[in-house]
């Protein structure tokens, strides 16, 4: 089963670039079209191919290559789809969270569900999900990114982690050097 639907740590291993390369691209508006899942970054296969076309046809460019760039099978890498067995079948939250590469949250805790609407049902009170559902769903309240909501997501998100507090023998050990210290 395909999701049509990629997390920047699929991308950037898809093409071997750092999660730091990835996003500094989208503060500086470049790269490919990113949408935001609340506060999860998305890449739709559909945005990525069209880049990745782009890309070639722009590279054959520089290259004094004239004729169009093609993929060598269009029909098979943009047909992918959900997959006729995903499309029939319904599955728990466990299984839905990593085929849909969202926190599991989202789909175990009531709460959530209710507060995000994401659809579900109750099969003789077991909870399942339908994946094209979620696609939709996801879809319908993803929101396309921007060079602005990435510079926000950055300033919410710290690069570097803050220094630890300090333990109080560490503060004791200070005053005192300094206490002791002070003559000249």
């Amino acid at each position: 089963m395909h999701y049509p639907v990629m997390t920047e740590k699929h991308l950037a291993d898809r093409w071997q670039v750092s999660l730091k390369t990835l996003r500094r691209w989208r503060l500086d508006g470049e790269g490919p079209v990113w949408h935001k899942l609340f506060r999860q970054v998305r890449y739709h296969d559909a945005d990525i191919l069209e880049f990745e076309q782009r890309s070639a046809q722009h590279l054959m460019t520089m290259l004094g290559i004239t004729r169009e760039f093609k993929p060598a099978e269009p029909e098979a890498t943009l047909g992918q789809g959900l997959g006729a067995d995903a499309e029939s079948h319904y599955f728990t939250a466990k299984e839905i969270a990593e085929a849909a590469s969202l926190p599991t949250h989202f789909f175990r805790d009531q709460t959530e569900r209710n507060r995000k609407r994401v659809p579900h049902l109750m099969l003789v009170g077991n909870l399942r999900f339908s994946l094209p559902a979620i696609l939709a769903w996801e879809i319908d309240n993803s929101v396309r990114g921007n060079a602005a909501a990435a510079a926000i997501e950055e300033i919410e998100s710290p690069a570097t982690p803050s220094e630890p507090a300090k333990r109080w023998h560490e503060i004791v050990r200070e005053q005192d050097a300094a206490r002791f210290n002070s003559a000249p």
